[in-house]
């Protein structure tokens, strides 16, 4: 058969037949593709100058016959759908609709809609449909890149507005976030998040990579070297893409001394493709997020810089959110004066830090401390003496005390300290390298609190020897001045 458009389907549609026919009295040998036949109206056919039309577009165009069948397509189709039998098959059999309303005989109906073409990754398409010939004439409009957004932008929106109402750790929501990115965000195999802390990036969660990476930070000029396309679009929020081997080769160019950790635990070397995206908030970078590939250098296609940025914009709201919840958080466990935490805050790690020397097998004790004289210094010197004072005692109590250590203001002159791994007898000693690095005077008092002590009775402990440590002082000092 000349040409690559005439096309019919075998059978009941008597295709060798109309072909021999048509050609006999349309002289096909001359005109070639120029003529289309629609089987169940033998003799008819279109017009040279729309099927050059339909040839010629870049869209998959087919007709179907009333049931749906394909009778004839365009070079397009055919390479859509290459590798299959078309000619008499269902076009349902190919391509499925995105939503069941659209019906069995979705080509009889009105364009609205969209149709999948399963694979690896979906693509998608919008029918344009018109009754033609008998049948029905359909062009496939392809509309992967804006349906695959649409679905990212709407699914991460709906993950991310999600967490701000969750009580979960700020460590696991940072993770959700992540989550959420790697999936919506096509190509997307791994990646990580960064949270700018004190001038310089900290991983805060991690997929696919060595958990050690959010053990580390980075500093802002090697986090901007590394993003590599230079300020104005880090500040912007403009996604970059490296593929292999550029990546390795930016990797070896900003990487500093003490940064070996980053060419391991984020498996540089196995990388194929990376983007990275600055989360910015008015104007502010707040993290990275990093999409990584190990399959591909072609992992990510177009769209997926466009969705990243987008999940970049809606995730820089959401930690903003996060962040000041744990912010406000924070002030509510925190002295307002000394910075210490305060009642509440020691209600709260109470519980932890005795489940933890219980866990670990460990001597837990409360010392609970009393700034003695704090009446006369407010009233012979003023409440800012009394203040300055109190925050002096809250330092020195944070400037002895282990990494394990807390320290906790719980209301006026009284301060309360936790010490995991302390025996009750080393706690005298912990006492005198206060008092040594104060101008007043403190009395405290050390209890070990045990497996079925809670919080009350270890602070009615706690007070009841700290007090018996002021009398003795008293009575030193009584016995001193009579002398």
């Amino acid at each position: 058969m000349p040409g690559s458009c005439l096309r019919s389907a075998e059978g009941p549609f008597e295709a060798l037949r109309l072909e021999q026919r048509l050609q006999e009295r349309h002289r096909l040998h001359t005109l070639g593709a120029n003529f289309v036949i629609f089987m169940d109206k033998p003799g008819v056919v279109l017009e040279p100058e729309t099927l050059a039309w339909l040839d010629a577009l870049p869209e998959a165009a087919v007709w179907l016959d009333l049931e749906g069948r394909i009778g004839w397509y365009n070079p397009a189709a055919a390479s859509l759908l290459s590798g299959v039998q078309l000619l008499g098959s269902s076009l349902a059999d190919w391509l499925q609709p995105a939503s069941a309303l659209q019906g069995p005989r979705w080509w009889q109906g009105s364009s609205d809609g969209l149709l999948g073409l399963p694979g690896k990754r979906w693509r998608w398409f919008r029918p344009s449909q018109a009754p033609y010939k008998g049948g029905w004439l359909c062009i496939l409009h392809e509309v992967t890149q804006e349906y695959t957004q649409a679905l990212a932008y709407a699914s991460s929106l709906e993950v991310l507005s999600s967490l701000l109402t969750q009580e979960e750790k700020l460590e696991h929501l940072f993770q959700r976030i992540l989550e959420a990115a790697v999936k919506v965000v096509p190509g997307a195999e791994a990646g990580s998040l960064t949270l700018l802390e004190n001038g310089a990036f900290r991983y805060v969660a991690q997929i696919g990579f060595d958990p050690e990476l959010t053990q580390h930070s980075v500093s802002y000029q090697d986090e901007l070297r590394w993003y590599g396309l230079g300020e104005e679009a880090w500040l912007l929020g403009k996604p970059r893409l490296l593929v292999a081997p550029e990546l390795q080769e930016r990797s070896g160019n900003t990487a500093t001394p003490g940064l070996e950790v980053f060419q391991k635990a984020g498996k540089i070397e196995h990388l194929k493709a990376t983007v990275t995206v600055p989360v910015v908030l008015q104007g502010q970078v707040m993290g990275t997020l990093n999409l990584d590939a190990f399959t591909s250098t072609e992992a990510f296609p177009k769209e997926s810089l466009a969705i990243a940025q987008t999940f970049a914009l809606q995730a820089a709201t959401v930690l903003y959110g996060l962040l000041s919840r744990r912010y406000l958080s924070e002030l509510a466990l925190q002295d307002a004066l000394t910075g210490l935490g305060n009642r509440r805050a020691l209600e709260e790690d109470f519980v932890r830090i005795k489940a933890q020397a219980e866990r670990l097998d460990l001597p837990l004790t409360l010392i609970y401390w009393d700034m003695d004289g704090l009446k006369r210094i407010n009233d012979h010197y003023g409440h800012a003496a009394g203040d300055q004072a109190l925050k002096i005692l809250a330092t020195v109590l944070r400037s002895v005390m282990r990494k394990e250590d807390q320290a906790f203001r719980i209301g006026g002159d009284e301060f309360v300290s936790l010490h995991l791994g302390l025996p009750l007898e080393e706690a005298p000693e912990v006492i005198e390298r206060v008092r040594a690095e104060l101008h007043v005077e403190v009395s405290a008092g050390a209890v070990r609190v045990s497996a079925l002590m809670d919080l009350a009775t270890a602070l009615s402990q706690g007070d009841a020897a700290m007090y018996a440590d002021k009398r003795r002082a008293l009575r030193s000092t009584e016995a001193e001045e009579g002398l």
